[in-house]
């Protein structure tokens, strides 16, 4: 299983919210390393302000990706309960590893 560190800011999200959606990053990247299998390491940093997000990630050491992925505060809350929305979710983190890996 893939150990995930993540560092959280929120600027707007009360905070009931914003550990909900520090859990549903960390699950959703802790899948992504047990299906994927491409690293053993993800340092994370989320930002929220004024619902603009973003995320950034170190995969292993490896970082060639120096854009954040842009995240859509509205696909996090509802990813938290909707099949389709968190599927949606983690591709989108998926497709962003690839590009920190250099692949």
């Amino acid at each position: 299983m893939a150990e995930v560190n993540l560092t959280a800011a929120f600027s707007s999200v009360p905070g009931g919210d914003a550990e909900a959606i520090k859990r549903l990053l960390v699950e959703t990247v802790e899948q992504i390393g047990r299906d994927d299998g491409t690293f053993r390491k993800a340092k994370l940093v989320f930002t929220e302000s004024d619902e603009r997000c973003g995320l950034t990630a170190e995969l292993d050491g490896v970082k060639k990706e120096g854009v954040p992925l842009p995240l859509d505060l509205d696909i996090l809350e509802d990813a938290q309960t909707s099949a389709g929305a968190r599927a949606q979710l983690k591709e989108a983190i998926r497709r962003y590893f690839r590009k920190v890996q250099g692949t």
